[in-house]
């Protein structure tokens, strides 16, 4: 029987082979709520709600409070603040003691010796430091400029406040950092107008920058006290061995041993060159000419006057008795070790006034100066507070702190 004839009889239709296969297929699926559903997970959540009035209160306290109150406050009540930044390095200035090559004359303890990092930390420390904040305070007004009635209240220092309370607001307003690996340092100062903060920063570096002169002043003193007293000991040393020198060449009675010595050997030396040559002249014209000859004669005796000349002055360097014989090879010794000592005496002079002059530059001069990399400009706007950003972290922690509350409320009535 057909579907239609089916129908007019008012049979039960068969189903076909297609529609038990969707049949199959919709039991195979999850179900899926309906609206009744939902309605009823909807109506049984507020009921647990209204079972629960703390909940409402945690979302009130939680959430909607902290995030009005961060939202009022950063935009419409926080005061806007400029920020300075510096950009800056310690460097040794070109020139001084301890950029010079190294002295050997006792003086090196006394000249500062301190490195870049050290110097570079000691920077770091003060400029966070209550002295800092006492000098800035001596120079300009920052109580009256962080305590001013248009500040808000938040953000405001209290002028009757004493020194830490001070402080403790300084090192919120004023921050600086080092990089480890350059020694570059990164000084920021935040302040509510923006000549204020460009002054404040200005500052802060000239008194930095004038402590590590101050620190380093007394080492230096010394060492320019130390190089003047070794200087006049090696000058008078050096006066001496001249007297010494001068009172040999007066006993002896010559004005130098060495020198005398040497114009001796020179003479010599020349009056054997001399005969020489005479001696070659005579071997030659004694195979021209006779014994007997004028020229041959005259050579001999010119070659005779230089043999007693010879013999005259060695007799004289030397002397004939053993006393005699010791006389100038005597004073040569002497004068030899006096003008040795001398010299040395000289050298070491020269070194301890070189170690002088170095000392004399570092009290002269600061060993040590700022390399601006980013120097102090002033503000064109308020960077400080992010607003949105400070809005959205408030928003962000009120709703971790309602979850942690809620999370804490069934805990505790489970």
């Amino acid at each position: 029987m057909s579907m239609e004839a089916q129908k007019v009889s008012g049979q039960p239709i068969a189903s076909s082979p297609n529609g038990k296969a969707i049949a199959k297929i919709m039991r195979s699926l999850p179900n899926v709520p309906n609206f009744r559903d939902r309605k009823k997970g909807v109506t049984s959540y507020q009921s647990h709600v209204k079972s629960d009035p703390w909940i409402l209160i945690l979302f009130a306290l939680c959430f909607v409070v902290p995030t009005l109150a961060g939202a009022l406050y950063y935009g419409l009540i926080a005061s806007d603040r400029y920020v300075t930044e510096v950009k800056f390095a310690i460097r040794p200035s070109i020139g001084t003691a301890d950029k010079a090559a190294p002295d050997a004359v006792g003086t090196n303890a006394g000249v500062v010796n301190s490195t870049v990092a050290q110097d570079t930390l000691i920077t770091q420390e003060y400029v966070l430091s209550r002295p800092m904040l006492e000098a800035i305070e001596a120079q300009l007004p920052i109580r009256e400029w962080f305590g001013r009635d248009s500040v808000d209240f938040a953000s405001r220092l209290d002028p009757e406040k004493p020194i830490e309370k001070a402080l403790r607001y300084w090192k919120r307003r004023v921050s600086i950092d080092v990089e480890s690996a350059s020694g570059i340092m990164g000084l920021t100062v935040e302040a509510f107008d923006p000549d204020e903060s460009l002054a404040i920063a200005q500052a802060i570096l000239n008194d930095a920058e004038q402590m590590l002169g101050n620190l380093s002043m007394p080492a230096r003193q010394d060492a320019l006290v130390e190089s003047t007293r070794e200087l006049k000991i090696a000058q008078d040393r050096v006066a001496k061995l001249e007297i010494a020198q001068t009172d040999l060449r007066n006993r002896e009675g010559l004005l130098d041993a060495e020198k005398s010595n040497e114009a001796n050997l020179k003479l010599v030396s020349e009056l054997r060159g001399a005969r020489i040559n005479l001696a070659v002249q005579l071997s030659i014209g004694q195979r021209d000419l006779g014994p007997e000859s004028r020229r041959i004669i005259d050579i001999k005796q010119q070659i005779k006057d230089l043999d007693d000349n010879i013999a005259r002055i060695e007799r004289q360097a030397t002397g004939q008795d053993p006393n005699q014989k010791r006389q100038l090879a005597s004073a040569l010794t002497r004068f030899e070790a006096l003008e040795h000592e001398r010299k040395g005496a000289i050298k070491y002079a020269e070194e301890v006034r070189k170690a002088y002059d170095r000392a004399r530059i570092l009290v002269a001069r600061q060993p040590q100066f700022f390399n601006m990399i980013t120097a102090p400009v002033k503000a064109n706007s308020a960077t400080e507070p992010r607003r949105a950003l400070m809005i959205s972290l408030v928003t962000a922690g009120s709703a971790v702190l309602f979850a942690a509350a809620v999370f804490a409320r069934k805990t505790i009535m489970s």
